[in-house]
């Protein structure tokens, strides 16, 4: 690179989809980014030299739990580098989950190849992005954190924030957990595979920050923080 030039900015693109990854590499190196794509997270070596890393949501359930999983391993292995999602613009508590397990901004899956660059630019200099319906829940959310404390209601007012950044099968799945059903025991009662359960299990702890199931159970339907 020649003295006074910039370096381009560099991003990874994780999505399940070939044909997804492929449009989208080709769209964003037409305008100058050096871009690389995985199918999933554990493709990638231990090193990072992404500014950015582009997560688009799957089509399934299975996909959506993975996203988050990978979400919280990316943020926690690669702390300078910035998260970006792209999610189906109706799946506002995707979003929401997204955001508590460590992205940086969020966009929703209408949005025109330009209006990426943008973002991809201003998550780059350190800023966050949200559309404003997220950013409006965002804001309910710290203002019931914000609210005195009320006993009981506080609890429960606690428990169910935490409740909302759960996908709807994750929630399925954490009710199944409270009620000490095994992995086999909430795949046939979900119609799941065993491994679709364990895939929302692993989302569900790294979302809430838990280390077992035990965990799980006691701190969120209790309505305590996990890590207390």
């Amino acid at each position: 690179m020649a003295e006074g030039e910039t370096r381009p900015l560099q991003l990874l693109i994780i999505d399940p989809s070939p044909l997804r990854r492929a449009c989208m590499t080709v769209a964003l190196e037409s305008s100058g980014l050096k871009v690389m794509s995985l199918a999933t997270l554990d493709d990638r070596p231990p090193q990072c030299e992404a500014d950015v890393i582009l997560f688009q949501a799957g089509d399934t359930a299975e996909e959506a739990a993975s996203l988050t999983e990978q979400i919280a391993r990316a943020a926690r292995r690669w702390q300078d580098v910035a998260v970006l999602v792209i999610a189906d613009h109706n799946d506002q508590r995707l979003m929401l989950s997204a955001i508590a397990a460590g992205a940086h901004g969020v966009l929703t899956s209408n949005i025109s190849v330009p209006r990426i660059q943008e973002a991809l630019a201003l998550l780059n200099d350190g800023l966050s992005i949200y559309p404003v319906a997220v950013s409006k829940a965002i804001q309910t959310r710290l203002k019931i954190q914000a609210s005195p404390p009320d006993d009981t209601s506080d609890r429960v007012k606690t428990a169910m924030d935490q409740l909302a950044t759960l996908t709807r099968r994750q929630r399925d799945v954490l009710e199944l957990l409270a009620q000490g059903a095994s992995n086999k025991d909430i795949a046939n009662r979900l119609q799941i595979s065993e491994s679709t359960v364990k895939v929302h299990v692993r989302a569900i702890m790294a979302l809430k920050g838990a280390s077992n199931r035990t965990q799980i159970v006691a701190h969120l339907l209790k309505g305590g923080h996990l890590g207390d």
